[in-house]
């Protein structure tokens, strides 16, 4: 009797983690479309600095999915964007 009882139990909890997964999943996804879409603002508004910044979140956000390509494309990207947001801020050699 004790058995048929946690049976039930067994099968629920099991399903717990697949739900889990799918939700951080979701977390993720979500996550990388909205720093993607800030960079884009950032991109539109021709704010270096801040696309610098926002390429930084985004390569964070594709590493915590474990993206690992795409988190290296947008470190490439951000590298490139700091370099030319450092160089616009620079004071001019004389």
């Amino acid at each position: 009797m004790r058995a048929l009882l946690l049976t039930p139990v067994a099968v629920l909890a099991a399903g717990c983690g697949s739900l889990s997964e799918g939700q951080a999943e979701r977390a993720h996804a979500s996550r990388i479309q909205e720093a993607v879409s800030a960079y884009e603002t950032a991109r539109r508004g021709g704010d270096i600095l801040d696309m610098c910044v926002k390429a930084k979140l985004t390569a964070i956000a594709y590493e915590d999915a474990k993206q690992s390509a795409n988190h290296l494309a947008w470190k490439a990207r951000e590298s490139e964007d700091c370099r030319a947001a450092y160089a616009a801020m620079a004071p001019a050699a004389e």
